[in-house]
C-alpha cells in the first residue's frame, strides 16, 4: 500500500539516498557521472533535512519504506525522485498530484522547474505533464487557461 505524506526529519538518510541512487541510475544515462556526482554530494542527509525547512516537502512510503520524494518552494518544483524499482507505476504520478494539490492551497497557478527535460518517453500521465512543463511548452492551468512556462538551467 503506497502512502504519500509529509516529510519528517526522520526521513532525511532514505530521501538522501533515494536521490543520490535515482540519480545514479536513472540519471546516468542523460548525464555524465562527473556531472551528476557534486548533485548526488549535495544531498546528504543534513542537507535535505536543511532544505525541508524552506520547502514543502512530501515523501512516498510503501511498507513503510521510503521510496519517493517532491518538494516544492513557492511556485518552483525543486526535488523530484522516484526509486527506481517503483518508476513506472504511477508513484510518480501520485506524488505529483498531492504537491499539487499543496501548490494550489498556497495560491500558486503553475509550476515553475529548474531541470532540464528527460530524453526518456516518459509512461506516466505526471511524468509527460511534468516533461511538458519543463521544455517550455504550453500548460494548462486549474482553471483551463493556459500559460507558458519560462525554463531555468541548473545552476
Amino acid at each position: 500500500m503506497t502512502l504519500i505524506r509529509k516529510f519528517e526529519p526522520k526521513d532525511a538518510e532514505a530521501v538522501s539516498s533515494i536521490i543520490r541512487h535515482t540519480m545514479k541510475v536513472s540519471n546516468s544515462g542523460d548525464y555524465p557521472l562527473e556531472r551528476l556526482q557534486p548533485l548526488m554530494d549535495y544531498f546528504s542527509p543534513e542537507k535535505v533535512l536543511l532544505l525541508s525547512r524552506e520547502r514543502d516537502c512530501l515523501v512516498a512510503e510503501v511498507d513503510n519504506r521510503v521510496v519517493g520524494t517532491v518538494a516544492i518552494e513557492g511556485d518552483e518544483l525543486l526535488t523530484f525522485f522516484v526509486h527506481p524499482d517503483f518508476q513506472g507505476i504511477g508513484m510518480g504520478t501520485q506524488l505529483l498530484e498531492q504537491i499539487e494539490s499543496i501548490a494550489v492551497a498556497n495560491d500558486s497557478q503553475v509550476a515553475r522547474t529548474r531541470a532540464k527535460p528527460c530524453r526518456c518517453d516518459c509512461a506516466t500521465p505526471g511524468a509527460s505533464e511534468l516533461a511538458r512543463v519543463q521544455s517550455g511548452r504550453t500548460a494548462s492551468t486549474r482553471d483551463g487557461s493556459s500559460q507558458s512556462s519560462t525554463q531555468t538551467q541548473p545552476t
